[in-house]
């Protein structure tokens, strides 16, 4: 497998553990055309896939996305409100962070993945 294919592998999955724990925009709570939002960008690769709560990543309907682009602040502030600043500053330090991930790492990464899918699949039967 190339780094190129666990990355697709990784966004697919992610995509899959949002939809069965959230059901609603981040932003806005509307519940139609929703996608992977990303407090910090997708380049930051530490916080890429990060699925915990409090996290990187949340459901967004295609206009709160779009519109994070050009006003952040609109996540951010919900992202406080919600998880509260320390949250914000965890992320922010692990999206910023110089620390590189190896393949090793994507590939442990994607094993959790599947395994934290999984579990949420088995508890929605």
């Amino acid at each position: 497998m190339s780094e190129r294919y666990l990355t697709a592998e990784l966004d697919a999955i992610v995509r899959l553990i949002l939809k069965k724990l959230e059901s609603c925009c981040f932003t806005c709570d509307a519940t139609k055309d929703l996608e992977v939002g990303h407090l910090f960008e997708r380049r930051h690769r530490l916080t890429r896939w990060d699925t915990t709560p409090d996290g990187n990543n949340h459901l967004q309907c295609v206009e709160c996305n779009v519109r994070h682009e050009s006003k952040p602040e609109i996540y951010r502030d919900k992202f406080v409100l919600r998880f509260g600043e320390r949250a914000f500053d965890d992320v922010a330090s692990r999206a910023h962070s110089n620390q590189k991930l190896t393949y090793s790492d994507l590939l442990e990464l994607l094993e959790h993945k599947q395994q934290q899918l999984a579990e949420l699949k088995s508890q929605a039967a």
